[in-house]
């Protein structure tokens, strides 16, 4: 237990150290500088996700614009409520760390879900990370190592350590239960939610 609960805080503060960057993307914006900044108000504005988002992270990191967390927390709503997995990443690492928003696991966790649904594979990983730490039956740590079995399957290194690391703690059940959830097309795993 205490293994498991140092090994999850550890992987929590490498995930949003490591993963909370501003995610790189792109959109067709105008090729002006001085013209851009109106183009992503006047598109954010105009509900298009993207700009939400492309405007979220000026406002996360201060470029361009006066930084304003919550204005930032507030775009990456907007556009996590569109589906924009890039946006519903942002924002539950938002409400994870309590930057911007108030702090609220119960509102990352579904947030850091839908991402994963979308096969965000740094959603899957937090998600994981944070359904191991509440783990309180078997159902649940295959569960959360399932999901990080998923994200270390895209190269995502610190998955891959962790998934090494809990499959050495966990019961040969727990790991196979895991592999087989893993093994499940993401629409199935939408389904038995």
């Amino acid at each position: 237990m205490v293994v498991r609960s140092f090994l999850g805080r550890a992987a929590i503060m490498l995930a949003v150290a490591v993963y909370a960057a501003p995610t790189l993307a792109q959109s067709v914006a105008p090729a002006g500088y001085s013209d851009t900044l109106r183009w992503y108000h006047r598109q954010a504005a105009a509900g298009d996700a993207r700009a939400q988002f492309l405007l979220g992270i000026k406002y996360e990191t201060g470029t361009d614009v006066e930084r304003d967390l919550a204005r930032a927390a507030e775009l990456y709503e907007r556009a996590a409520r569109q589906g924009l997995a890039d946006a519903q990443f942002k924002y539950a690492t938002m409400l994870q760390t309590g930057r911007g928003h108030a702090h609220d696991i119960t509102g990352a966790e579904t947030w850091y879900r839908a991402a994963a649904l979308r096969d965000h594979a740094p959603a899957q990983f937090n998600l994981g990370v944070m359904l191991i730490n509440k783990a309180q039956s078997d159902d649940d740590s295959a569960e959360g190592l399932s999901w990080l079995i998923r994200s270390s399957r895209t190269g995502l290194a610190p998955a891959r350590a962790l998934v090494e690391k809990l499959t050495d703690i966990h019961s040969e059940d727990i790991v196979r239960s895991a592999r087989t959830l893993a093994e499940l097309p993401l629409a199935d795993v939408s389904n038995e939610r």
